[in-house]
């Protein structure tokens, strides 16, 4: 299942910087039109805002994979062992928590979008916020394989998260 990971975000990366390179040339664009010719495009803005939208899910779903979210960790930095490996079982358990509700939640929401039609480029609202259900099934993903970790460490006695 790891390996799935990985493969997936080794997909996702170039997605996401040529997401955010779009949106970067989108907006350059759209300003020197309404700035330089008095000329706006709403699709465009919104077309950025769509991209961006998905950077942001998809992008938080790598970080739940990779665990690099902020994070208050005084906590852990206290605790060794057992209590550590615990601890990161029990935060584990509360993101996969979260992220099955985003999953079903997700999925009604773009549900909702499928007859509403964005402003600008006349498409479904499903498609952009079809997103949130597929990042968090990614999340949930990676927090089933984080889980089984834990599970390991626990058993192990051993609180370290690299290992």
């Amino acid at each position: 299942m790891r390996r799935l990971l990985i493969a997936v975000e080794r997909g996702l990366l170039p997605l996401l910087a040529a997401l955010l390179a779009f949106i970067t040339l989108g907006i350059f664009a759209q300003v020197c039109l309404r700035y330089l010719f008095n000329v706006a495009f709403i699709w465009g803005e919104e077309l950025s805002l769509f991209a961006f939208i998905w950077c942001v899910f998809l992008g938080a779903a790598i970080n739940t994979r990779r665990r690099s979210h902020f994070s208050f960790d005084f906590l852990a930095g206290l605790l060794r062992g057992r209590a550590a490996a615990a601890q990161r079982l029990l935060v584990d358990l509360i993101i996969l928590g979260f992220s099955l509700f985003m999953v079903a939640k997700g999925y009604e929401f773009a549900l909702l979008g499928v007859k509403r039609l964005s402003p600008g480029l006349g498409i479904t609202m499903f498609v952009p916020t079809l997103i949130i259900p597929v990042s968090a099934a990614y999340m949930s993903l990676a927090g089933l394989v984080a889980i089984v970790d834990d599970g390991r460490r626990l058993a192990r006695g051993d609180g370290d998260v690299s290992a």
